[in-house]
């Protein structure tokens, strides 16, 4: 059973109400004691709970002692058996520690007590390291990111933490520290306490967030624990280019890798003249061979470093965004070729293990408005064609060759 755990302040005696995915509404009705006193259906309901999300809006309500939040933290401490899954996700970024301590213990104590395998952090930063440490987060698993990242090492120290800096520590490097804002990471605990990185799905959307990639990636503790690995380009090359000298063949354990980049093209407005009728005719260029220098650099991004890796399954997305619809020959001038290094013969001599390849390209398509009302279907055959003639090179050998999926969507 999941619920939303939302303020509503109509009088004074009402409380968080549990919300359960918008179907029946249960709530937990107390005194003006507030929740530290829930009678006992309420208590009851607690043992139904799987996943809590407390959603701390613009003003932070839900977060003030008078709420009384703590009070039903303390009871799903003890009654929630089911509880697997806890979410903060605030609407604007506030910090942890402005969150009342009495609250922020008792948030501590569902992972410490509870079987809470997933934690959710939107918009929060300020996180202490020892929720997600072995003594304190036994169960945890894995970590949702958005705009979302731990407190230094250093200052929790100062607060008082009795954690061994170690256990989360690898060299100089802080693990949860460095993590990139938003994404989702698989951890796990070694027999003597220390926290590892075993998967991340992330998002890398500002500069500084591919500097902490770069650094985890680079550390000799990731390197030899990662076994998965999902990266998301947005929108600029930059990140992916600082991220550029990773060797992959350094991750001993590392088997499935997958790197999306989205791009949009360089567009400028071009003014002519007709000859005969004198009308100025305005024109929007978009430069397509941006597109052939990101499949450049993604091909380039899995041929770094001259250590062999162990990678099985090797995954290539590159998404192109608003394409202003130019006719059947628009996608001529990109040269696909660069996809032939991803057939697995290509590959071996980097990754001798590989089994397979795919690469997916997803285009954001703006017809224009005196053009054909539905363009997708073609434009995906177009493009399949281009990308098959540029990697069927004889002779040629279908299990070798990367499963191509191309998918066009119009944009408005």
């Amino acid at each position: 059973m999941h619920f939303d755990l939302k303020m509503f302040l109509i009088r004074r005696s009402q409380v968080p109400v549990f919300n359960p995915c918008g179907r029946s509404r249960a709530e937990a009705y107390t005194t003006n004691k507030g929740l530290g006193h829930a009678d006992e259906r309420s208590s009851d309901l607690a043992l139904m709970v799987r996943n809590l999300h407390i959603i701390v809006d613009s003003k932070r309500v839900i977060l003030r002692a008078a709420t009384n939040l703590h009070g039903l933290l303390k009871v799903l401490s003890h009654r929630a058996q089911k509880l697997s899954i806890l979410r903060i996700h605030g609407h604007i970024s506030f910090s942890w520690t402005t969150i009342p301590q009495e609250t922020a213990d008792g948030l501590q104590a569902l992972c410490r007590l509870l079987p809470v395998n997933r934690l959710s952090f939107h918009y929060v930063y300020d996180i202490p390291f020892t929720i997600v440490s072995v003594q304190e987060g036994p169960h945890v698993r894995y970590i949702n990111f958005k705009n979302s990242k731990f407190r230094k090492i250093e200052a929790d120290m100062a607060a008082g933490s009795n954690m061994l800096p170690a256990n989360v520590k690898s060299g100089n490097l802080d693990l949860l520290g460095s993590l990139p804002t938003s994404g989702i990471y698989e951890i796990c605990y070694t027999s003597d306490g220390r926290t590892r990185i075993v998967g991340m799905d992330i998002i890398i959307l500002l500069f500084s967030d591919s500097q902490r990639l770069n650094q985890l990636l680079c550390d000799e503790r990731v390197r030899s624990s990662l076994r998965y690995c999902h990266c998301t380009f947005s929108d600029i090359h930059e990140p992916l280019l600082t991220t550029t000298a990773i060797d992959f063949g350094t991750m001993i354990l590392l088997r499935q890798l997958s790197i999306e980049l989205h791009i949009g093209l360089y567009q400028r407005i071009e003014t002519t003249m007709d000859a005969i009728t004198s009308e100025m005719r305005v024109d929007l260029y978009q430069r397509y061979e941006d597109i052939t220098n990101a499949i450049q650099t993604l091909i380039d991004y899995l041929y770094y470093g001259n250590a062999k890796s162990a990678l099985q399954e090797i995954k290539v997305t590159l998404n192109v965004g608003h394409v202003l619809y130019k006719g059947t020959s628009m996608f001529d001038s990109v040269d696909f070729g660069s996809l032939q290094r991803l057939k697995t013969d290509s590959l071996r001599q980097k990754h001798p293990l590989i089994q397979s390849t795919q690469f997916f390209m997803n285009i954001g398509l703006v017809p224009r408005n005196s053009g054909p009302p539905q363009v997708q279907s073609p434009v995906e055959e177009i493009v399949r064609k281009l990308i098959t003639d540029a990697i069927t090179l004889p002779p040629i050998d279908e299990f070798l060759l990367p499963k191509i999926h191309i998918c066009v969507e119009r944009e408005d």
